[in-house]
């Protein structure tokens, strides 16, 4: 008896299967660092808003170095864009504009300040803190990183 040897020709349906699972799981970790990179991707860009708006306080403070720069409870804000204003008016104007800038847009804002849209820094639950002790000022901006987690920066800075 002789026996033929046949070649196969092509792929078997069990290659073509395991072929697909590996490169679906290949796809599925490609998908998994895409996701990562553009959440971690915005976190930087929102740690980079609160480092500006930190420091853009922080010049306002230098600039106008013999006002109280402490946070004002319950204070109203003078219009210092189209008055003058005392360093005292002015430094509750800084605050409150810049309390104002950190979160979402708002009617209030836009009115008080003459702010537009693109003048809010948008940080997603943004507040801040300003802190003063002997001529040493630290600016902490916190915001909502997630809904169960908050993110913060703090700059110090010496003001003479």
């Amino acid at each position: 008896m002789m026996r033929l040897w046949r070649r196969q020709l092509g792929v078997t349906l069990i290659e073509l299967l395991i072929t697909m699972v590996i490169v679906a799981i290949g796809v599925l970790g490609l998908a998994g660092v895409q996701v990562l990179s553009l959440k971690q991707a915005r976190e930087a860009g929102q740690r980079m808003i609160a480092l500006q708006a930190a420091n853009d306080l922080l010049d306002r403070i230098r600039v106008n170095r013999n006002a109280d720069y402490s946070w004002p409870a319950g204070s109203t804000a003078a219009d210092c864009v189209s008055a003058a204003c005392t360093p005292a008016q002015m430094a509750v104007f800084d605050l409150s504009l810049w309390d104002c800038r950190l979160g979402p847009p708002s009617d209030v804002c836009k009115t008080a300040f003459g702010l537009t849209d693109a003048d809010f820094d948008r940080l997603p639950g943004g507040e801040g803190l300003v802190s003063a002790a002997s001529g040493t000022y630290s600016v902490t901006v916190r915001w909502d990183l997630t809904d169960l987690l908050k993110q913060d920066i703090t700059v110090t800075s010496r003001v003479n």
